[in-house]
């Protein structure tokens, strides 16, 4: 039977959402809590879906994200989520068209990038993501490392139950959002489903939250549950998982850091998703006590190659012509000129011959200034074509800090 690809319609939906769990290998249980929650904030708009018959084989979906890029303008990104195809028609070519048709729809919305999470790291470069967020696992031995430098702390750390942490680490993320570049903002909706899921499980305890405040505003918070493993009369030993770190000044940093490494009782401290040039280890009087873990962490992908590039700002003023090319979805890629520096930047079509080649997963891999292009050109994922522009490529995208991505999506 011919495989329809379309969004589901309100009617499908637990169809769909059952699709959705098995491929991620769970049960769908529409009694659950958070099930209303769920159809309010995946909706049919968003979607698009592989239907053989009546059944679902593929799903995926996009959230309306809004997020910063170099400069500190707010664009729309295409949050992609819930991709999953059944194992019953794999290497059907199932995702390669239901991706297609999502990116066009997604275009076809105004969004100039499209973001994700890539469960498997091997799928999406061949549909032009580029991997542009890099995160770092951080595992520390809390009994012999130790905060030695540290800027000054204006604010103060202070402990808030679920109901004030609601109304206070909205605040606090919106000021990481505009401190950061990469980290989407959230709704209602999305802290209602963070809020709804704060509860133990795994044998870990009950959250805490605290939050930093200079005066009456939040500008960052920490999440952490703990797990007891000593017993009474041995040597202590527990671990604190942070699952959450947002900070959007040196203050706020350190200040969480200082918290979270002088909790009694506990001495190993891991964490995850914490930005690729986090300054903690500069921090520490021993580096040597922070284990890191480098992962890729969110994949970009843009759509629309003129305003996208043109709507961020450069380190250095430059003009450069790219030759872009997209495999995927070809009539996107192109020859493009980019003129830009610190106060702002163009990007046009043109037939004036190109500086450099550039595949679009590469263009998105170095979009946000997470990677260096010269990197690339050395692995053969970029040709140069003029003596010189790969350098004047690198000092243009570069940024003084490096993309960041806390939200799982």
């Amino acid at each position: 039977m011919t495989i329809e690809y379309r969004q589901f319609t309100p009617a499908e939906y637990r169809r769909f959402a059952t699709a959705i769990d098995r491929g991620f290998g769970g049960h769908y249980e529409p009694g659950r809590d958070q099930y209303e929650l769920d159809r309010k904030s995946f909706k049919p708009e968003m979607s698009m879906g592989a239907f053989d018959g009546d059944e679902v084989v593929g799903t995926s979906g996009a959230i309306a994200f809004e997020s910063a890029v170099p400069g500190g303008a707010i664009i729309k990104n295409a949050g992609v989520t819930a991709v999953t195809v059944a194992t019953t028609h794999r290497r059907q070519g199932v995702l390669t068209n239901m991706m297609k048709r999502l990116l066009k729809q997604e275009r076809a919305k105004g969004q100039p990038v499209a973001s994700l999470w890539a469960s498997e790291s091997i799928i999406y470069g061949r549909f032009g993501y580029g991997m542009s967020i890099q995160h770092e696992n951080f595992l520390i031995d809390t009994r012999k490392a130790a905060i030695k430098h540290m800027p000054e702390v204006p604010g103060k750390i202070r402990f808030v139950d679920p109901s004030e942490a609601r109304k206070q680490v909205p605040v606090a993320w919106e000021a990481a959002v505009n401190a950061n570049v990469g980290i989407p903002r959230r709704g209602s909706l999305s802290w209602d489903r963070m809020f709804g899921d704060l509860s133990a499980g795994d044998g870990w305890g009950k959250p805490f939250i605290v939050v930093y405040e200079e005066g009456d505003k939040a500008l960052g918070f920490a999440l952490y549950k703990l797990k007891e493993l000593h017993v009474f009369g041995e040597q202590m030993h527990g671990l604190v998982n942070a699952d959450m770190v947002i900070h959007s000044n040196a203050a706020s940093h350190v200040a969480l850091w200082n918290h979270l490494l002088n909790i009694d009782l506990y001495d190993t401290l891991s964490t995850w998703r914490s930005p690729s040039d986090d300054s903690l280890p500069w921090m520490l009087a021993d580096q040597r006590q922070l284990e890191r873990k480098p992962y890729d962490g969110v994949w970009y992908r843009i759509l629309d190659i003129a305003e996208a590039l043109s709507t961020r700002t450069y380190l250095a003023e430059g003009s450069l012509v790219l030759e872009v090319e997209d495999s995927f979805i070809p009539e996107w890629g192109g020859r493009f000129e980019l003129v830009g520096g610190p106060d702002g930047a163009t990007c046009v079509a043109t037939t004036k011959p190109a500086d450099i080649t550039i595949p679009t997963a590469s263009l998105s891999t170095i979009y946000l200034g997470g990677a260096k292009l010269a990197d690339l050109e050395r692995a053969g994922r970029v040709e140069e074509n003029t003596d010189g522009s790969i350098a004047l490529a690198d000092a243009m995208f570069s940024t003084v800090r490096a993309p960041w991505c806390p939200l799982m999506f």
